[in-house]
């Protein structure tokens, strides 16, 4: 609200432009300008330009084009070659000895590795006198960003796409390894999905590995669900017709209800679009939660939480860090990612 003008929810912006035609404009267009308003909130409290994940990112990339160089320069059995053309002596590292081999040889081979950039770990710190944190603004950034990545998450299982879901698995997995002991597990299984998709499916097993991850059962847009929970009904289901058995329940009749399953959700579908039958969606009812949501909207605007003021703190979150990813380190990372990969190359199971 603070960022587009606006006192309340029923307010209009004051610190943006609307286009002139803005109802003449269509649905796409329409949707391209809240795409661009959208953005302007997320870069402003989520995706700041001090973000470590840009730093994270970039660390890792550099060592792994620094391994790359050097592996490019390996003999055929895993050695570095001397650079002296014609001399056929190698080495089992690329230090000390095989500088001073090539200083031996007329005239002296002083070959320089190429100058890589290697990015921080962390972002360097905000120019200027450094502020006391502010635990309140420090907080609900914090949750914003959780929430937006959350609510991500959840739209792209319902819209099925599943290179979206994958794209929000590369950022639990650095949430989760940043996390430390309390969720190396999540980090793992984030991990090995991106090795199954990369190295260890076919093509065809890794497109279905990506997309075939819910299932829409209503042909509408966005209807789609999770396949375990798509399971949980098929199992409902199934012990609906296995207690109408009652004393005749047997192993044969059991595996006649569950291989007619298909069959008999369809067959009652087409009974109950011909009866015009309600169908309850089993959902549980609950109250509306706008006034409370305009309750607590309208204490965040007095309270500012989002206008950063130094000095504010949290009796229980003191010292609250806004960024999730602040403590990760890229070189643990990396070197995280290799163990596993060379893992995965010998057969070892992580887990």
């Amino acid at each position: 609200m603070a960022v587009l003008g606006m006192e309340s929810k029923a307010s209009l912006p004051t610190k943006i432009d609307f286009p002139p035609n803005l109802k003449e404009l269509s649905k796409s267009e329409k949707l391209k300008y809240l795409h661009e308003l959208s953005a302007k909130v997320v870069d402003t409290f989520v995706f700041k330009t001090n973000s470590s994940i840009n730093y994270v990112i970039g660390s890792v990339l550099t060592q792994e084009e620094r391994d790359a160089l050097q592996q490019q320069q390996l003999t055929p059995d895993g050695r570095f070659p001397c650079r002296f053309s014609g001399c056929d002596k190698s080495f089992k590292y690329n230090g000390m000895s095989r500088k001073k081999h090539g200083a031996s040889h007329n005239p002296p081979v002083m070959a320089e590795e190429p100058a890589i950039s290697v990015s921080l770990c962390k972002p360097p710190p905000p120019s200027g006198e450094s502020k006391e944190p502010d635990d309140a603004y420090n907080y609900n950034c914090a949750l914003l960003a959780d929430s937006y990545l959350f609510f991500n998450f959840l739209d792209a299982i319902k819209e099925g796409d599943g290179a979206r879901l994958m794209r929000q698995y590369k950022y639990f997995m650095l949430f989760c390894k940043a996390d430390g002991c309390h969720s190396t597990k999540y980090a793992l299984e984030c991990l090995y999905q991106f090795f199954l998709i990369h190295g260890e499916l076919s093509q065809r097993d890794s497109e279905r590995f990506i997309w075939k991850r819910s299932i829409n059962n209503h042909g509408k847009k966005g209807y789609n669900i999770p396949l375990d929970e798509a399971t949980e009904h098929s199992n409902n289901f199934v012990k609906q017709g296995i207690k109408n058995l009652g004393p005749n329940i047997s192993e044969a009749a059991v595996a006649r209800i569950c291989k007619c399953e298909s069959a008999t959700r369809s067959i009652l579908d087409n009974l109950d679009e011909s009866i015009s039958r309600h169908k309850h969606s089993g959902k549980h009812s609950k109250p509306s939660s706008s006034m409370d949501l305009q309750e607590l909207v309208t204490k965040a605007f007095n309270f500012n939480i989002l206008k950063e003021q130094p000095g504010r703190k949290y009796h229980h979150f003191k010292d609250f860090q806004v960024d999730r990813l602040s403590d990760l380190d890229s070189n643990d990372l990396y070197s995280w990612i290799s163990k596993h990969k060379k893992n995965v190359a010998l057969g070892v199971k992580a887990r």
